[in-house]
């Protein structure tokens, strides 16, 4: 690796907003992936990939720079293709952005990926403007408080031990089903809220409210 750092930020081909980064902490000292189109985005947030990946079926192909070229009949998404090259290279954390918006499909996709990665032990977040989403597992997660929304869906059949502490909407050792949105739209009430699962995977999404527009 370029970086003495095992964070690694991904940028993918779909919406990205420069408002996005506020969830990168100095990303200059990430291992930057551009993922296809991802390397419009970094050129436009005056980022510099470590390495361009991809198909480049929503992109051209960059010219004068070396790309790893994959064909597009493949069963890695390029989002895929980059986390597995960011693990190959030792990193530990990842933020995934330009993940969201655009075609529902790559974003569940991209939800999946975050799986992968807590599967393996590894930081994961998917990042937008709007939103912070991340996989917890068997573990807890201290949130600072901010304005919106904090919502909790069990992606296993069953999560079970959950605890909300510090929000709007507590809960002492629930059971979550996968079949029913009971944790949807809490909000943080203390200076930081803490979400912990005994046993089963957690689909954590914070929701900000959008800032407004000076007149």
């Amino acid at each position: 690796m370029k970086k003495k750092t095992d964070r690694c930020l991904i940028l993918c081909a779909g919406e990205l907003s420069p408002k996005a980064l506020d969830a990168v902490k100095e990303p200059e000292d990430c291992y930057i992936i551009a993922a296809d189109g991802g390397y419009l985005h970094a050129r436009r947030l005056g980022l510099r990939p470590d390495l361009i990946l991809g198909d480049f079926d929503s992109a051209p192909k960059p010219q004068n720079t070396q790309v790893e070229l994959f064909p597009a009949e493949k069963d890695d998404t390029d989002c895929m293709l980059a986390v597995k090259e960011g693990i190959a290279r030792g990193c530990r954390d990842f933020v995934i952005l330009g993940g969201t918006g655009g075609r529902l499909d790559h974003t569940v996709a991209n939800i999946q990926t975050l799986e992968y990665l807590c599967d393996r032990g590894l930081g994961n977040l998917l990042a937008d403007a709007r939103h912070r989403i991340t996989v917890l597992r068997d573990g807890a997660l201290t949130v600072p408080r901010f304005t919106g929304y904090l919502s909790v869906f069990a992606l296993s059949p069953r999560a079970e031990g959950v605890t909300l502490r510090g929000m709007k909407y507590p809960l002492e050792e629930a059971v979550l089903t996968r079949s029913f949105p009971l944790g949807v739209s809490n909000q943080i009430t203390a200076e930081e809220g803490t979400v912990l699962v005994r046993q089963g995977t957690l689909l954590v999404i914070a929701a900000l409210e959008p800032e407004e527009e000076e007149g």
